[in-house]
């Protein structure tokens, strides 16, 4: 039942009338730039010496920062987290230090120095100790197993908010200063650090120092420091030296990034028009310790969780291989976007994530055309649609106030919805003119910060277009718009009316607001001639787009935005769905179900599309219907229409299996090997028999010989194994896991593991997450990984008996999406309110608004289950007669 466009109209209407008040933000400006620091001083200059004891887990360190002072103080304040101060002075002439008084204020983490000075520069020199914890904040240690013994490597990691646990510092990203770091480790370790080494010396007692070369100015979130006993591949690209840095044993498999390292640099080197500054780029690989995030961009010195930058040809698998490129392009272009350029606050965090994730996206496409990747990304695009529709969502740029909302703002908002916004203003602008203002706009503000303003004010210069006026309401306000299309007149005088609402879901109250829309028209039968409309606030009317087939709005899937046509128009588009483009059928199909979770539009017109594309060959439309049908399966979790349900899903996904076959092919794509593993997945989870038998055949073959079994199916065999685990199919898991010597091979097995569905394996499962065998990293992942394994209640009660161990176990950084994440898999109302009242009593008040998005989706997972199953349920019987 779609809703009438009469309807729509009078609700635009209403928009005008009601104009949201956007803020329009300024250009950068230091003086009022948002920060929790005073700005009457800045440091310049940090000299650190820094001595970590892997054995005590502690350090000892002195920072001498020169810094200039603005205006008269009274008092320096900085940030500390952490740190014991020992000594503190002012060093202005080092031969008659002044000692001040330290003060350490723990909940704010600051450290005060009373002092009266004058602007001008000044010198303060503090001596002070930290810890070493086995979390990624601060400083860390990691440790893996090798085929000589388990050993510890040494890292850091310090964005947002975590320098401040390793030196005093001004820990905000406006606060740029140069680096001069030395770090004094055991002989046998190789440091790294963000600049080349300059110098080492040995100081007895095995250990010593490690002088690095002067760094650019930088934020202090950029600075990485590691050690360990480290293997390396080298090379070198326009210039620059490269490695790739990995623990013991694991050399073999960096050659895969260093070769993707050389083409992305050159790619980059060329597109930006200004060259990457420092002499090297390392990238680490590093076991464990990244149990929320996948990379870091450390300038100089990129680290990642070693499953995204490490690719065994022998044990990975195509869609292991594609990871590591776009991981690396993604954390590539920071260098760029966040390190040469930074955002001058956190509430403008998109202007690194969102264009990180657009521009990596679009050196691995150029990179890899037969990936597909941009056709892709509208799976990812769907993603934050989806969340953004939903009434806890919001503006690509929010003010921050503190660390743990800073923590926030890494989410889909600030990646996905920052990219998909960018890809459309690239589209509507063009490819060259865009490229043109990120020049210019890289070129004004290197080695200094920005904001949005100054984005927008280098595109405007280079297209000649109010980039301000359209670009503002996107980034400014919540949500995106539905564009409403319908014809109106007979014959040569046909014509399009177009009118845009707000797109919600589940929230009836969403503020009414209206945008400038990049709005593209085609017909079907002629796609390639394209036209472009900026739709405002007001109703419009387009030609009719020349052509014998049938109107078509947001062509090749590149716009931010909903469309919703008349019934004539929906029924055409629909009937034409298997001759469209990919592009254009993943457009369909994604507002198709949008539409369905507003309550607008029956899951069975979804259902339709999908019998509709069973024949399709692509694997980005098989990516879209494999993601529906879980959601479906798991609204389908203890209910009467369960079964059938999967029994249809196994007939539609069953032909396309067989087609590809088991075993990989001579010349077949890599998006074809990449759908191979994801079907024999989800079929072997739909109870598909032939699937599940094979699986078992080929993990006995395996535990006998290895080799046996091609990276490819090692994560679905052993998750459709573990699913239906016996005690002995367990135990066996659980020894892979244990003898494993890689990330990658111990995630597979512990997978399989997570899969099983009798409850007493989930309960030994569960367990896990609070002994010593699991990682940093997969035990922050336990808990939710069981729970979404058909074992939502088991896991929550889990969560609820060891709530305040599971917590301390979690990164600040992690800890307000750590029990959402858990209660997702939840498709029953009542749970929203048992997510909130748990994050109530065990965190502070910060944690409520990511739990509100969690609640807010089980909510709406409850709201379809019960509007939608019946009518699945039906349609669904009417095609698959189930066994007596």
């Amino acid at each position: 039942m779609l809703t009438s466009l009469r309807t729509a109209r009078a609700v635009l209407l209403l928009c005008c009338a009601l104009p949201a008040a956007l803020f329009a933000e300024k250009p950068f400006a230091f003086a009022t730039t948002p920060g929790q620091l005073p700005k009457t001083v800045v440091p310049r200059h940090y000299t650190l010496r820094i001595a970590p004891d892997l054995t005590a887990r502690t350090t000892t360190g002195i920072a001498r920062i020169e810094l200039e002072v603005l205006a008269p103080v009274t008092e320096l304040v900085l940030n500390a987290n952490e740190l014991a101060i020992d000594s503190a002075t002012l060093t202005d002439d080092p031969a008659a230090p002044r000692s001040l008084a330290p003060k350490l204020d723990p909940a704010k983490q600051t450290l005060t120095l009373p002092v009266t000075l004058a602007p001008g520069m000044h010198t303060i020199t503090i001596a002070y100790r930290g810890q070493i914890g086995t979390q990624a904040e601060g400083f860390f240690v990691d440790k893996y197993p090798t085929p000589s013994g388990d050993k510890l490597m040494l890292g850091t990691q310090f964005e947002p908010t975590d320098a401040r646990r390793v030196f005093p510092c001004w820990d905000e990203p406006v606060y740029r200063a140069t680096y001069d770091i030395t770090l004094v480790v055991p002989e046998k370790l190789m440091a790294v650090a963000n600049m080349p080494v300059e110098r080492e010396a040995a100081l007895g007692h095995g250990l010593k120092e490690v002088v690095f070369a002067r760094t650019p100015a930088m934020a202090s979130y950029l600075v990485a420091l590691y050690a360990g006993e480290f293997e390396t591949v080298e090379g070198e690209q326009d210039g620059v030296k490269l490695r790739i840095i990995t623990t013991e044993g694991k050399r073999a498999s960096a050659v895969y990034a260093l070769e993707a390292t050389k083409r992305i640099l050159a790619y980059y080197n060329n597109y930006f028009g200004v060259r990457y500054p420092l002499p090297k780029l390392d990238q680490i690989a590093v076991p464990n310790a990244f149990a929320t995030f996948g990379a870091m961009e450390n300038w100089g010195c990129i680290t990642y969780i070693d499953t995204a930058l490490l690719y065994d040809p022998a044990t990975g698998s195509p869609a292991g291989r594609q990871r590591v490129f776009e991981v690396i392009a993604h954390e590539m272009a920071h260098q760029w976007f966040g390190d040469l350029v930074t955002m001058a606050w956190w509430d403008n965090l998109w202007l690194n994530e969102g264009f990180a994730s657009w521009m990596g996206t679009k050196a691995s496409d150029a990179l890899n055309p037969d990936w597909q990747l941009w056709v892709r990304a509208g799976e990812a695009k769907e993603g934050a649609m989806a969340l953004d529709a939903r009434r806890t969502t919001h503006p690509i740029l929010q003010p921050i106030a503190n660390e743990s909302q800073a923590n926030d703002a890494f989410d889909t908002i600030s990646y996905q919805k920052g990219q998909g916004f960018l890809r459309m203003l690239e589209s509507y602008l063009g490819e060259d003119t865009f490229r043109a203002g990120l020049r210019l706009y890289m070129e004004q503000h290197k080695y200094s910060s920005s904001t949005t303003a100054d984005l927008w004010a280098a595109l405007g210069t280079s297209s000649g277009k109010p980039i301000v006026a359209v670009a503002t309401g996107w980034t400014e306000q919540p949500g995106f718009p539905i564009v409403l299309v319908s014809s109106a007149g007979e014959g040569a005088a046909r014509t399009l009316r177009l009118a845009q609402s707000r797109f919600s879901v589940n929230d009836p109250a969403a503020a009414p607001l209206t945008w400038k829309i990049p709005l593209t028209l085609a017909n079907t039968a002629n796609l390639a001639a394209k036209s472009v409309t900026l739709l405002e606030d007001h109703p419009a009317t387009a030609s009719w787009p020349a052509g014998a087939g049938t109107p078509k709005a947001n062509v090749g899937n590149a716009g931010f935005y909903r469309v919703l046509y008349d019934e004539a128009l929906t029924d055409a588009l629909r009937r034409s769905i298997t001759t469209l483009p990919v592009a254009d059928q993943l457009n369909l199909l994604g507002d198709t179900w949008a539409l369905v979770e507003a309550g607008r539009s029956p899951a069975t017109a979804w259902l339709d599309l999908a019998e509709q594309l069973r024949a399709s060959p692509s694997q980005p439309v098989w990516e879209h219907l494999l993601a529906k049908l879980t959601l479906i399966d798991r609204l389908q979790l203890d209910q009467p229409g369960s079964r059938a349900f999967r029994a249809w899903a196994a007939q539609l996904l069953g032909p396309r299996l067989a087609q590809l076959g088991w075993d990989a092919k001579p010349g077949e794509s890599t998006l074809d090997a990449t759908l191979r593993a994801r079907l024999i997945d989800a079929l072997g989870n739909y109870g598909d028999r032939a699937t599940v038998e094979e699986c078992t055949r080929r993990f006995q073959a395996y535990l006998a010989d290895p080799a046996s079994l091609t990276g490819n199916l090692r994560g679905p065999v052993l998750d459709v194994v573990g699913r239906y685990a016996t005690r002995e199919t367990y135990d066996q898991l659980h020894a892979l896991a244990r003898a494993a010597k890689t990330t990658e091979e111990k995630r597979r097995a512990y997978a399989g593991m997570q899969a099983a569905l009798d409850p007493v394996l989930a309960r030994e499962t569960l367990a896990l997450t609070l002994g010593s065998e699991m990682s940093t990293t997969e035990a922050a992942r336990n808990v939710a990984a069981v729970a979404f394994n058909e074992h939502a209640a088991l896991a929550w009660d889990f969560t609820h008996a060891h709530t305040d161990e599971l917590l301390k176990r979690t990164t600040f950084f992690g800890r307000n999406v750590f029990l959402p994440r858990i209660a997702n898999a939840f498709t029953d109302a009542p749970r929203a309110d048992e997510l909130m009242e748990l994050v109530r009593q065990k965190l502070p008040a910060d944690a409520l608004t990511e739990a509100a998005k969690g609640a807010d989706l089980i909510r709406l997972n409850a709201a379809v289950k019960k509007r939608e199953l019946p009518a699945i349920d039906a349609w669904v019987k009417a095609r698959v007669k189930l066994p007596e």
